[in-house]
């Protein structure tokens, strides 16, 4: 699986009449806080890589997506549920989440944000800055796009990502990409630094990284346009 973009979240109901008009207001309230969603037919069979919103009404879909073989690489939640204890047989069940119809959509956008992030990370897919790490394949993506590194380039990209905004000096970068305890007078730090920003370059200065005096390196974002 490659670590392209973020797919956008399925909304799935049984009865569009009803469906489609709230439906169509969650995902105008959920990109409001940074979630992408989009209105599903309700009667195609979502790919197992699609995170899906399901509403609890449609009974026939929720068990098929809860019986999914294989299991599903994406986030299931389930909306609409008002028992708790059916909340918690569907969490135990398999979905992701289970949350009720009055949920604020703030809310409901955390919790999506949350179980993304939980199957990222159980697949090694980090998503920091922009950039996805697939931290199985060692690969990069930026936007969709794969960017070539070499391995300690990855590494000390991953380290100035972790930690975005921030200066991170020598000291950590040798600990957490050379596993030095000590600086050994390498001019490697700042070899590979020159190395990444050429990469970086390649970008068109949506990501940079600074030279921070007597602090180390920073990776610096410019800030996404607003659509």
């Amino acid at each position: 699986m490659a670590c392209g973009p973020r797919a956008s979240w399925l909304l799935i109901g049984a009865d569009r009449a009803a469906w489609t008009p709230l439906a169509r207001m969650l995902a105008q309230s959920l990109a409001r806080f940074g979630v992408q969603a989009e209105l599903s037919d309700g009667q195609t069979r979502p790919s197992p890589i699609a995170p899906v919103l399901c509403d609890a009404r449609h009974r026939e879909m929720v068990r098929s997506l809860l019986d999914d073989t294989p299991p599903r690489l994406a986030p299931l939640l389930i909306h609409g549920v008002q028992a708790p204890q059916a909340r918690a047989r569907l969490i135990l069940s398999g979905a992701d989440d289970a949350v009720s119809g009055r949920i604020a959509p703030y809310e409901l956008a955390a919790r999506m944000i949350a179980a993304q992030r939980a199957r990222d990370a159980a697949q090694g897919i980090i998503r920091l800055a922009g950039f996805s790490f697939d931290t199985g394949l060692r690969q990069l993506c930026w936007r969709g796009e794969i960017v070539p590194l070499m391995p300690r380039e990855f590494d000390l990209l991953l380290v100035l990502a972790r930690h975005a905004g921030l200066p991170v000096s020598r000291d950590v970068l040798l600990r957490s990409v050379w596993r030095t305890a000590f600086d050994p007078g390498t001019n490697s730090p700042e070899v590979h630094i020159f190395k990444l920003r050429q990469r970086l370059a390649s970008l068109g200065g949506a990501v940079r990284i600074e030279t921070v005096k007597r602090q180390g390196y920073r990776l610096v974002c410019a800030p996404h346009p607003r659509g």
